[in-house]
């Protein structure tokens, strides 16, 4: 089990602005996943600027159709690493209710030998298919083609998504992050958008199907704030729905935009949480953890044997019984009594089987719900069982 105890970010900026002033990129430092940072561009860099001793980075709140992540130091760097973008389900139905569609993600990172191809030099020419390294001085006998990296250094090292490893120098993560599908014919339910109607002449108006109707954005479900529009051929963002947006003047734009037919609605750039520093390593828990989810939908049973519902967030969270040694079991107390209600970014368990997602389905922005409990396993006091349970925060 990981626990990122000390965030090292001293700095962050993106290539594109934001929204509006409550959606800076800032808001990525702060611990309300909910207030994200939304970009008002479809392609968008995000850099961090980290101290040196970063260990792992943790992503929480994306929404992207793609990202990677490149982390760089003063001496090496780890080429581009994909993001996972995929969302939780592939039903249409996650998209209702839902304010978080993509799982959050823990990043491990060392550096290590690169396993990778290396040129040389004199460099006879070729294509680059596939993350390279080179010496500083390269010296070009023939054409170059460059079909991926090629990083120039006089390093034989990487930084690789390992657990293990020296601590990197001071670092830069660079976030690139593109959102590039069309929701206009998705909806999870009733009619695809067709057209936009303006109320007078201002920002407000409403989303329209083919026939004229008002489109129901809670049924649609893909029209959310910061989605970009793009309607007579330039692109606007949602910056406030009201309700279901189907009264005239519900929805508004972030500039006015004239009667006109709807060409594309994708869904906003956003990132929640971003967190990177040096990390507290503690035993795995034992077997027999158990995944728990809350649900806070609601469920309306009627008198007449009818039902009501509204479907809301899910998050889940774990109850840990993990065996520790004595000097583990000390720092993870000094972090309970540092953190206590403050959340953090944690992966719970480590070293699954290949193909088991534990950086996606272990990791989490989590708070403990109570002080955790010890008891000693041994005469000697080597070895405590500590017991606690933690929950996500969405």
């Amino acid at each position: 089990m990981q626990i990122l105890q000390d965030d090292l970010i001293s700095a962050v900026s993106s290539s594109a602005s934001h929204l509006s002033a409550t959606y800076p990129v800032g808001n990525v430092r702060d611990d309300i996943p909910s207030l994200p940072y939304i970009c008002n561009a479809t392609t968008c860099t995000i850099t961090l600027t980290v101290a040196s001793g970063m260990q792992a980075l943790f992503l929480s709140g994306l929404q992207a159709d793609s990202a990677t992540v490149m982390v760089s130091d003063t001496t090496d760097d780890s080429g581009q690493i994909t993001i996972n973008t995929t969302p939780y389900s592939s039903l249409s139905e996650l998209a209702t209710g839902s304010s978080q569609r993509i799982s959050p993600e823990w990043f491990s990172f060392g550096v290590a030998s690169f396993p990778g191809p290396t040129i040389s030099s004199p460099y006879a020419g070729g294509t680059i298919s596939e993350y390279t390294q080179g010496p500083t001085t390269l010296v070009l006998a023939g054409n170059l083609t460059l079909a991926a990296d090629l990083v120039l250094t006089d390093s034989a090292n990487s930084i690789q998504r390992i657990s293990t490893g020296p601590v990197l120098t001071a670092a830069t993560v660079t976030l690139k992050l593109t959102t590039s599908t069309d929701r206009k014919d998705s909806p999870v339910s009733g009619n695809a958008i067709y057209q936009w109607d303006q109320e007078a002449a201002g920002v407000a108006g409403r989303f329209e199907d083919s026939s004229g109707a008002a489109v129901n954005l809670n049924d649609f479900a893909n029209v959310m704030i910061g989605s970009i529009c793009t309607i007579g051929g330039t692109d606007y963002q949602v910056t406030k729905i009201v309700g279901d947006g189907t009264g005239v003047g519900d929805v508004e734009l972030s500039s006015a935009a004239s009667d006109a037919t709807v060409s594309a609605i994708k869904h906003p750039i956003k990132l929640g949480i971003a967190r990177a520093g040096s990390v507290l390593n503690i035993e795995n828990p034992q077997l027999g953890l158990s995944r728990t989810f809350t649900d806070y939908s609601v469920r309306r049973p009627l008198m007449n044997g009818g039902y009501s519902q509204t479907q809301r967030n899910v998050c889940k969270g774990f109850n840990v019984s993990a065996m520790l040694s004595d000097t583990n079991a000390q720092n993870f107390e000094g972090f309970y009594r540092a953190f206590r209600s403050k959340p953090f970014p944690a992966i719970i368990a480590e070293g699954l089987d290949s193909g088991r997602n534990e950086n996606t389905r272990m990791a989490g922005f989590y708070y403990l719900r109570s002080a955790p409990s010890m008891a000693y396993a041994t005469h000697s006091g080597s070895f405590t069982e500590t017991a606690f349970q933690i929950h996500e925060v969405i």
